[in-house]
């Protein structure tokens, strides 16, 4: 019986050991890679960035949506925080902010069609400790770590419509407040 109890309390230690390590560490380190990768293709922190038309010859996200024009902003919050100014789409769109860890800490609507959508859609993301001066009408995004990521989805199904999403991004903004 003792042999049993034994197993069974090195079972559940080890259960709850790997419960928090994929719960925990793992997140982060994919988060991590993403970012490592992203700055070594020459992208750089603060600055919107389109990605290619999605195609089946450049796909490197598993199932990314071919009728939607993506632009993404690797942000660095180690200076402070970071302004996001983001116009309004004529269809779907949305504007998302992702922590260290992966979390979809933010999600606001794009879609110029939808009440109460703003032409400029502001928000400042900060981390939990950093004061936010002068946010004026900006939404306050807070994150714990330092390292986030923000992503632009804008229904494209078209190369017009594409050429039409990525001549916005001059018009965006991701810069340090």
């Amino acid at each position: 019986m003792r042999s049993f109890l034994t197993g069974l309390v090195a079972f559940l230690v080890t259960f709850a050991l790997a419960h928090f390590i994929v719960l925990n560490a793992v997140p982060g380190k994919i988060m991590s890679k993403v970012r490592e990768r992203m700055m070594a293709g020459g992208l750089p922190t603060q600055h919107w960035q389109m990605t290619p038309r999605v195609s089946p010859e450049n796909q490197r996200v598993v199932r990314p949506a071919p009728d939607l024009a993506y632009a993404i902003c690797v942000i660095d919050l180690a200076d402070g925080p970071v302004e996001l100014d983001v116009p309004a789409w004529n269809a779907y769109g949305s504007l998302s902010v992702f922590s260290a860890r992966t979390d979809n800490v933010y999600a606001g609507s794009l879609d110029a069609r939808a009440a109460g959508t703003p032409d400029m859609r502001r928000i400042v993301v900060a981390t939990s400790k950093q004061d936010v001066p002068a946010a004026g009408d900006a939404e306050i995004v807070r994150v714990e770590q330092p390292e986030a990521l923000a992503l632009i989805r804008r229904l494209a199904p078209t190369q017009e419509a594409y050429e039409e999403a990525a001549a916005l991004i001059p018009e965006s903004q991701c810069k340090p407040l």
